[in-house]
């Protein structure tokens, strides 16, 4: 009990200085790591408790987001809502099986959504993975905090999302088709999403990520990891300009086109 009072005054700490407050809106990458590292046990516990001590911080009346993306219906499977499990992480799991309800209906990019902002998350298109009536659009008017726990900050998606509206020739737009399952109901479902280009290496460089952004990125270690924190409207501005300059900045110089 001890060691998780202390992992509690850790968090909330964290919290603290990444310049997180009561009631904002919030979507968190996460690496499970990053709590383990500080108990002896792994277990579904550790990262319940991290759930709640985040969602006590935020309150009510502010919104969380966790990504739970999985990637299948790509492949022709059918993404069933409270079974498909997340690629992106273990908190997202431990979510889809005690609040599979909470989860949205997007068959690649699905969230969990808690607080306030619940209903209006799910009232975005779940047709379209980077459109203008997306949940990354969404989350860019509402200006919601980006929180990287424990993991680098190149696995924020929302940069795809920047990526898609500045048009770089590294990505396209390319249509999937498959099932959608909900309880019993498999519904088929045509999903638009701005892929990128086989022949090249399109993943995002951390290191040009943190020499893009400096100091608007908010830094601070969480015992051996490093967590971070930027708003969306400061990210997409960032990003659009640098791209808009220079559409390869993001990726290897080395591709060719």
């Amino acid at each position: 009990m001890l060691k998780k009072k202390i992992l509690k005054s850790k968090i909330e700490k964290l919290f603290k200085d990444l310049k997180i407050l009561r009631n904002d809106n919030v979507i968190i990458h996460s690496n499970s790591a990053g709590i383990n590292q500080f108990l002896n046990d792994k277990n579904d516990k550790n990262l319940k408790l991290f759930i709640q001590i985040m969602l006590n911080y935020i309150g009510k009346n502010g919104t969380v987001l966790i990504p739970t993306y999985n990637y299948d219906f790509t492949k022709g499977k059918t993404f069933q809502v409270d079974k498909s499990l997340s690629q992106v992480g273990e908190l997202g799991n431990i979510l889809i099986k005690s609040n599979s309800k909470n989860r949205t209906r997007e068959p690649v990019f699905s969230h969990i959504a808690f607080g306030k902002l619940k209903d209006k998350i799910f009232n975005c298109d779940t047709k379209e993975a980077f459109g203008d009536k997306s949940i990354f659009n969404y989350i860019l008017n509402k200006n919601f905090k980006i929180i990287c726990f424990c993991c680098s900050p190149a696995t924020m998606t929302f940069i795809h999302f920047v990526e898609k509206k500045v048009n770089v020739d590294y990505r396209y737009n390319k249509y999937f088709k498959s099932f959608i399952k909900i309880n019993d109901r498999k519904i088929i479902t045509k999903y638009k999403y701005c892929v990128g280009k086989k022949n090249i290496d399109y993943s995002l460089k951390e290191k040009k990520i943190y020499n893009l952004l400096g100091k608007k990125l908010i830094i601070k270690n969480f015992g051996r990891f490093i967590c971070s924190q930027i708003n969306t409207k400061l990210l997409f501005k960032a990003i659009k300009n640098k791209i808009s300059k220079d559409k390869h900045f993001l990726i290897n110089n080395e591709n060719k086109f």
